[in-house]
């Protein structure tokens, strides 16, 4: 897999929901997940914010909704949160 500029990191809230699924639907998401790598700031279909008042965008990829920030300094999409619709 070649080299991302941003990486991603999942919560274990978020982990955990990618390990409940199946080896194929892991796959799946994790492809989704690594698209979104590739564009971080991408605006999601809402925005929330976390108790600090960061805005979270809320993204449905699939029939997944991923709940994410982008951490630019770090270079990494923050997921933290997956859930089906």
């Amino acid at each position: 897999m070649a080299q991302r500029e941003f990486e991603p990191v999942l919560s274990p809230k978020a982990w955990e929901y990618l390990r409940s699924l199946s080896k194929r639907r892991q796959e799946r998401l994790t492809r989704l997940i690594y698209q979104l790598a590739d564009d971080p700031f991408r605006q999601g279909d809402y925005q929330s914010r976390d108790s600090t008042n960061r805005v979270l965008e809320n993204l449905r990829l699939g029939n997944c909704i991923l709940t994410y920030w982008a951490d630019d300094p770090v270079k990494e999409p923050r997921i933290l949160d997956i859930h089906e619709l």
